[in-house]
């Protein structure tokens, strides 16, 4: 038992380096294999209206890791595994990209329009297994999270041995707004967004009826 406990925790941390550090690190075994998962935000910082996406690496532990053993890295999960992204009550299925030239490595970009939590769900088919694992983007950013060696099982065949690190929600727009702060695009779309919209209709209003009396004069 102890061997096999020894083994679990020394291919969790041999998966951990192919990842970027501003990600949730988490190790599985799914149907008695151990995966390593490394999920974050594309372009981070993430901030409101700017592009990001789901940023999701997997690979596979090696049958004798070493410390300095990266796994092997899984291709080919565009085609079986797919991303529901949510947020409050809205959600939104997408698909996975391989990122090009970077085996293991997979990408769904999107735009996120509010500042709140995100969470990004991973189901479909893992080397014939059926998974559905969701994570969920830290308010706090990606600040030190303690590390989890607990064995937790998460569905049928599938058990989580390894988490550690997290990955940052997206940040007000206003925030970085230079040299005055900007304002997302959904508040723009308020009717009383600081009268702005309201003041903007009606000049395209009256512009509209000045041409009309211009044609029925000329006419």
């Amino acid at each position: 038992m102890k061997k096999t406990l020894t083994s679990a925790a020394l291919a969790a941390v041999a998966l951990l380096p192919f990842a970027a550090s501003a990600h949730e690190h988490q190790s599985f075994e799914i149907n008695g294999v151990q995966y390593g998962f490394a999920i974050g935000s594309l372009n981070e910082p993430v901030v409101v209206d700017d592009k990001t996406g789901v940023d999701l690496r997997i690979t596979k532990a090696n049958a004798s890791p070493s410390h300095e053993d990266q796994g092997t890295p899984v291709s080919g999960l565009e085609a079986t595994l797919k991303i529901e992204l949510s947020a409050g009550d809205k959600k939104k299925t997408v698909d996975l990209s391989p990122v090009f030239n970077s085996p293991g490595a997979y990408k769904a970009p999107f735009y996120p329009t509010i500042a709140t939590t995100y969470s990004y769900r991973v189901f479909g088919e893992l080397e014939g297994t059926p998974i559905d694992i969701t994570f969920t983007c830290n308010p706090a950013g990606h600040a030190p999270a303690a590390e989890d060696m607990n064995r937790v099982q998460i569905s049928d065949k599938v058990f989580r041995t390894h988490k550690a690190g997290s990955f940052g929600c997206p940040s007000p727009k206003a925030d970085l707004g230079f040299p005055e702060p900007s304002a997302a695009v959904v508040e723009l779309q308020k009717p009383d967004a600081s009268g702005d919209m309201i003041g903007w209709g009606a000049g395209v209003l009256a512009l509209a009826a000045l041409g009309v009396a211009v044609l029925r004069r000329r006419s």
